[in-house]
């Protein structure tokens, strides 16, 4: 990098998660899930929640582990051992789920256990009981395995951004 070419901004504990490719990852996965999938349902809008969450997923792990890092006090700088990690254990569960019914059956109750407290509160808003704890719908399919390539856009996002860290003087692993 030359003198006269501008530095890219100093990366900070989660910042992979404001790529622009990550961004679009989640608008595409909650436009997707909240209005393609209800007015054209099809075997593509569930591959496209599977390849944005794949995109956003093992940078949102990284972000987690960055953020924990930098509450503890600890030196700051994106690691490249922690993205493959990240990336490897999304691919991971991603795969158990669409093999394994236990596994399915799994991440159904984890997520309907993520979203209670958003019902909860939304119920208790309008007056309403409290809802019972339900697992989220989930389809053990073998095919959504075609989206593991999302996993690559999430490696080259945080490579890069784990390269551009390396120019900063002063920066800590």
């Amino acid at each position: 990098m030359s003198a006269s070419e501008p530095r890219p901004p100093e990366p900070f504990p989660g910042s992979a998660l404001l790529h622009p490719l990550v961004l679009g990852a989640v608008a595409l996965l909650i436009l997707n899930d909240h209005v393609f999938k209800a007015r054209w349902p099809s075997w593509w809008t569930g591959k496209l929640s599977d390849l944005a969450g794949l995109v956003m997923f093992p940078l949102l792990l990284q972000a987690l582990w960055e953020q924990a890092r930098a509450w503890g006090g600890r030196g700051f700088r994106p690691s490249r051992s922690v993205l493959v990690t990240c990336v490897l254990l999304t691919g991971l569960c991603f795969s158990a789920t669409k093999l394994s019914v236990l596994a399915g059956d799994g991440w159904r109750w984890a997520l309907g256990f993520l979203q209670w407290p958003l019902r909860m509160g939304g119920a208790l808003l309008q007056g309403r009981d409290v809802p019972s704890l339900v697992p989220v719908a989930h389809v053990v399919d073998i095919t959504d395995l075609l989206t593991l390539p999302g996993l690559l856009v999430a490696l080259a996002v945080g490579w890069k951004r784990a390269a551009v860290s390396s120019c900063w003087p002063g920066a800590r692993v």
